[in-house]
């Protein structure tokens, strides 16, 4: 593992195609974000769900602020892995090269009925990820809330 990759991880009671198509979604990214920072989709180019790899979504946002940011679909193979890379949106053009490039990646190990999640949010592409990097602990916070929240949405289906 990277220094500039953290990861949580949690076994969810759920087969693998469930969680895969909740996560795909980004529609439904809100549902589970334990942030709190997401508001809503919009902007997604293809009606398809789950994403395939180069499909892209944008999202409102709001963590101290409002903006929004533009993802692209990096990684797209059913039941094992799914991330997109985050950008500010377009019509925040000034800070489109200072900042952004975050993978948000969501890795399945299916077994029997339950399977093993892992959420992964790398800086290795980020351009300030020296700067960004202080925000570790609060995202692995974050992270596990999503993993509890997922859990939540597709163990009880």
């Amino acid at each position: 593992m990277s220094r500039w990759v953290e990861s949580v991880e949690r076994r969810i009671a759920a087969p693998v195609d469930r969680i895969y198509a909740l996560v795909g979604d980004p529609a439904r990214h809100k549902d589970f974000d334990g942030s709190g920072s997401l508001v809503k989709a919009f902007d997604i180019s293809s009606p398809v769900r789950p994403l395939s790899r180069g499909d892209w979504f944008s999202m409102d946002m709001d963590l101290r602020g409002k903006y929004a940011m533009t993802s692209t679909v990096v990684e797209a193979v059913p039941g094992e892995r799914f991330a997109w890379q985050a950008r500010p949106h377009k019509d925040c053009a000034k800070w489109r090269f200072m900042f952004g490039g975050r993978i948000w990646r969501y890795e399945f190990e299916p077994d029997g009925d339950t399977t093993l999640v892992r959420e992964s949010w790398d800086l290795s592409e980020e351009p300030l990820r020296g700067f960004v990097v202080l925000g570790r602990r609060p995202a692995r916070e974050a992270m596990r809330r999503s993993l509890d929240r997922i859990a939540a949405l597709t163990e009880s289906e």
